[in-house]
């Protein structure tokens, strides 16, 4: 026959298996609570440099482009009203031909740096107003 189990060493043996069980059990729980303590520690310090470093938009970035974008819509709308204040296509030649007019005459000017050409258009004036001064002698002289 076999020899017959102590019922106390079975117990024994149970008991500190269950106590390794435990001990393993709150090893792994201790684990788990610092690494849930590191994962919210890493969600916060994310959120706050990415509130200063530009990853997301700051109030003053936010209000210079929402003021830009004001500007460029009222500049949009002067160009609209100033389309459907400019009339007709006659009205609108008119003033192309005028500014065409004004570009010609500046283009007819001499260059700042261009005295020989000043020079020849004064000596041309003073030739005209010595022929003028000419006329009016022989004709005072009877």
């Amino acid at each position: 026959m076999a020899p017959a189990a102590d019922p106390n060493a079975i117990l024994l043996r149970l008991e500190d298996t269950i106590n390794s069980l435990r001990t393993g059990l709150m090893i792994v729980g201790v684990i788990a609570v610092a690494a849930l303590g590191v994962a919210i520690y890493a969600l916060m310090k994310d959120d706050d440099a990415g509130a200063g470093s530009g990853n997301a938009a700051s109030d003053s970035r936010v209000s210079q482009l929402d003021d830009r974008i004001d500007r460029l819509s009222r500049q949009v709308q002067d160009a609209r009203a100033d389309a459907r204040g400019a009339g007709d296509a006659a009205e609108l030649g008119d003033r192309v031909e005028a500014l065409e007019k004004t570009v010609k005459e500046l283009a007819d000017r001499p260059a700042p740096g261009d005295a020989t050409q000043a020079v020849q258009e004064l000596s041309d004036r003073i030739d005209d107003v010595t022929a003028d001064v000419e006329q009016l002698k022989s004709a005072q002289a009877p």
